[in-house]
């Protein structure tokens, strides 16, 4: 899960830590602030945990990631229209499982882009499932927030 909030995004340990099995590029810096104090182990201790990312670049790489969910897409929705969104991305995952598995074995090989596909689909129904146990009080999230703006006046020459 992704929070854009105060020229910043916040992601879940848990989303980089799948990123990381993927064949996609991560920037340096993004791998960086997760994986930089050594052996960094993503487990159910941590998985929910968010890190800031700043950089205009990280913040770039987030928004055009459409695998990890956008918790502002989902947070103002009921049970019912979250449980829905789910439901249709699980049957697109389960149309491409149909027509990957109807393949033979060198089909297969070189269509591996749709098992890839099914995959990020199914990670991403389990994210909006956690947005679910969320809203209902079944996950406790410790969610980034807002800074408030502190406002200063300057003083008045008259």
């Amino acid at each position: 899960m992704k929070i854009f909030l105060n020229d910043s995004v916040y992601v879940q340990k848990n989303d980089i830590g799948y990123l990381s099995h993927t064949d996609r590029a991560i920037p340096a810096s993004i791998y960086t602030k997760v994986f930089s104090s050594g052996i960094t182990i993503i487990n159910d201790s941590n998985r929910y945990e968010f890190v800031k990312f700043s950089e205009p670049s990280e913040i770039e790489f987030f928004e055009q990631l459409d695998l990890i969910v956008n918790y502002d897409d989902y947070k103002d929705l009921s049970k019912e229209e979250i449980i829905d969104a789910g439901n249709k991305i699980n049957e697109e995952r389960n149309n491409i499982a149909e027509i990957f598995n109807a393949m033979s074995d060198e089909e297969k090989e070189r269509n591996m882009n749709l098992y890839t596909k099914c995959d990020e689909l199914e990670f991403k129904v389990l994210s909006i499932r956690d947005i679910l146990w969320y809203k209902e009080g079944q996950l406790k999230l410790k969610m980034p927030r807002k800074r408030n703006k502190v406002l200063n006046f300057k003083k008045s020459n008259k």
